[in-house]
Parts: C-alpha cells; sequence; structure tokens
C-alpha cells in the first residue's frame, strides 16, 4: 500500500509540475480508476487548453506506466468524464469505458462521447479502442415516430409502442422527437447501454416534455460494438 501511495504521488507531481509557463497547455490528470494492485489502476490524462477544455489524452495502466496509449484527437469539454471497468464484452477480463463531453458538436448530434478499450491476452498491447456502431445509425435504422392527433406510436426494433398525450399536462404538446444531444452511457449488470430521452414539443416551457427514453443494449460481436436489444420506456403519466 505505502509503495502504491508513492508511485502515484510521484505521477501527480510530475504531470501538475512539468507544464512550460511558455506553453498554452498544461498536463493533467483528468480523473482515474483506482485499484488496490498498484499495476491495475488506470488514468485519464490529457492537455489542458483552456477554462474546461482537454485535448490529446493518454490512457496510462500502473502508477509506473506500465501500459500507455495515446489518443491525440480525443476531446472533452466541461463536466466530469465518466469512466468504469468492467468485463462488457464477456472474454473475463476487464475492459475500460469512457465517456467525454463534447460541446462542440453539431445540432442533433450527442454531446457525450464514447471510448471503449477492450482488453486482450496479450502482455505486449494489453488495449486497443474498440469500433462501436454510432448511437444515430442505431435510431435512424430501427426507430420511427408518427403522430396522430394526441397519439404518438413509437416502433423500436419491430416492436410497436402507444403513448397517450392527453394523460400528460403538456400545454400544446405535439412533434415528438428523440433528443440526441442528451444521449448518456451507462454500465448495468456488465453490460454497455445507451439511453436517449423521448420529448414532445410543447407550449409552456423552453424545454421539451418527457414521454419515455429508448434504452438500447450492446454487445460484442467479434469486430464491434453494436446494438442488439432496444426497449422504449414510458415515462407515467399524470393521469
Amino acid at each position: 500500500m505505502r509503495r502504491h501511495i508513492f508511485n502515484m504521488g510521484i505521477i501527480l507531481m510530475m504531470l501538475f509540475t512539468s507544464s512550460n509557463n511558455s506553453l498554452a497547455s498544461e498536463r493533467v490528470v483528468l480523473s482515474s480508476i483506482p485499484s488496490d494492485i498498484w499495476h491495475q489502476t488506470v488514468y485519464l490524462i490529457a492537455d489542458k487548453k483552456k477554462w474546461m477544455e482537454y485535448e490529446n489524452f493518454t490512457v496510462q495502466i500502473g502508477d509506473m506506466g506500465q501500459y500507455v496509449y495515446n489518443f491525440p484527437n480525443w476531446y472533452h469539454g466541461k463536466y466530469d468524464p465518466y469512466m468504469a471497468k468492467a468485463d462488457i464484452n464477456d472474454d473475463t477480463l476487464d475492459d475500460i469505458i469512457i465517456v467525454l463531453n463534447n460541446d462542440k458538436a453539431v445540432i442533433d448530434q450527442p454531446l457525450k462521447d464514447i471510448h471503449v478499450l477492450n482488453q486482450f491476452q496479450d502482455p505486449e498491447r494489453r488495449y486497443e479502442e474498440a469500433p462501436m456502431e454510432p448511437i444515430s445509425t442505431v435510431i435512424i435504422n430501427k426507430v420511427a415516430i408518427k403522430q396522430i392527433k394526441n397519439i404518438i406510436g413509437i416502433q423500436v426494433d419491430g416492436m410497436n409502442y402507444t403513448i397517450d398525450l392527453s394523460k400528460f399536462s403538456y400545454v400544446n404538446p405535439r412533434t415528438p422527437y428523440l433528443s440526441m444531444e442528451l444521449v448518456d452511457y451507462s454500465i448495468e449488470d456488465g453490460k454497455l447501454y445507451a439511453t436517449v430521452p423521448v420529448f414532445v414539443l410543447r407550449d409552456d416551457s423552453v424545454k421539451g416534455g418527457l414521454i419515455g427514453k429508448l434504452k438500447v443494449r450492446y454487445e460484442w460481436d467479434g469486430k464491434e460494438y453494436v446494438a442488439r436489444k432496444l426497449n422504449f420506456i414510458k415515462s407515467k403519466s399524470e393521469n
């Protein structure tokens, strides 16, 4: 334990004191996944370009940098990143899941970028970033929404759901839509999920009225993470 604390202190001290005043960025530890085993701690390191903007990422495994992977094209904006370690592809090895905030995303695109590093049984290269089916592609191919008066029909991967807007207290509810900007990711029972809220426009607020959530479970097919199971969860109505 003492060695763990000592080594971690060295890493943090080097990162926070190595910045040069003549440079525009500062190298920082943005987040970490602690471990009682000192060579399994995961560090998320990046250049802080300016207030709450980070680029040029490195994922370091172990206090002494036993494995270091560089991702110069990753970007992170404000709010804390999400990091987790879990076996999400059922190979008994823990993978690393990192969710970064992308406040530079264009309209109707996710404000969160997910990166999954699969662990392999290879002593020379233990982790590799895995491809992932974009949530926008999943929605285009497997989700359809239509509205007839107060009734909204949502088809999700062949399953049909019906929502009666008259049971909600929204003023002039209309035009249902999936909020791609607010997509979120989570790990539940060792599985990776994406959740997309579904809203309707309304007159009594600048924000939409929530009518439900689309929940997508990702699975590893040997080449990439693909959407295997989609569910729509209705919001509880007032009436």
